[in-house]
């Protein structure tokens, strides 16, 4: 992967920064290489907008671990710091826009599509669980929450996650928290966490080209459904 144009000097520090850490991590097998890549070229997309980012950071207390997590101000170091609040004192997450302060954080995910051979027989609802409890556990930690995924993956992101949260309808809710149960029952994911939680962006990575596109949810879901034919522009 070349990445172009060619960063500035502040952006390749951080760029190598991120570059030492994967590395390290990659020594002590605990990232693989394809998954790293794209960590990269996210990363390299959020600090060229401005944020500061750190790669596999700790969350929760180290029971949650972000593929990115990014700060919009560069003068706000303590944002890294491991001692976040955990989950069980948080409140019911709602997204606000209008959260006070210079500091606005975004958490992204990465996924590849990998899908385990104990899933073999039902890929598309286990994709289905693994992004809502994503959304559901991730989301509550940033002010803004993010996937990502490469070009030739598509995210299998529930329709209800899309939706307000004043327009979830509790069976609806429910029948998406017994999917998660399935594959997700330690801890589980709470309904609570389904009812308010929201993915505000997806990023589309072409490794190939070094290229990121972002995209509103909603949008990415409309595209996906006109390429299956499911939907008519």
């Amino acid at each position: 992967m070349q990445i172009k144009p060619r960063p500035n000097p502040k952006v390749m520090q951080q760029l190598v920064e991120v570059r030492n850490r994967l590395v390290s991590l990659h020594k002590r097998r605990l990232v693989k290489i394809n998954h790293s890549v794209m960590e990269v070229l996210c990363a390299w997309h959020l600090i060229e907008h401005g944020y500061r980012v750190v790669v596999e950071h700790p969350l929760d207390g180290g029971a949650l671990v972000a593929d990115i997590y990014a700060v919009s101000s560069r003068s706000e170091e303590s944002a890294f710091s491991t001692d976040s609040p955990s989950r069980s004192d948080q409140k019911p997450y709602r997204r606000d826009n209008t959260t006070p302060g210079p500091r606005k954080t975004l958490v992204v995910e990465v996924e590849t599509g990998f899908v385990p051979p104990e899933a073999a027989l039902a890929p598309i609802r286990y994709r289905q669980a693994r992004i809502a409890a994503k959304i559901a556990r991730y989301s509550g930690h940033s002010q803004r929450f993010a996937l990502a995924t490469p070009g030739y993956h598509v995210l299998q992101v529930p329709e209800i996650l899309l939706r307000f949260p004043e327009d979830r309808k509790k069976k609806e809710l429910q029948q998406l928290k017994a999917l998660c149960d399935t594959y997700y029952s330690s801890p589980s994911i709470a309904m609570d966490l389904l009812a308010q939680t929201a993915l505000d962006s997806i990023y589309i990575l072409n490794v190939d080209l070094g290229r990121v596109v972002q995209v509103p949810p909603h949008r990415y879901l409309a595209m996906i459904l006109k390429a299956n034919g499911l939907f008519e522009a």
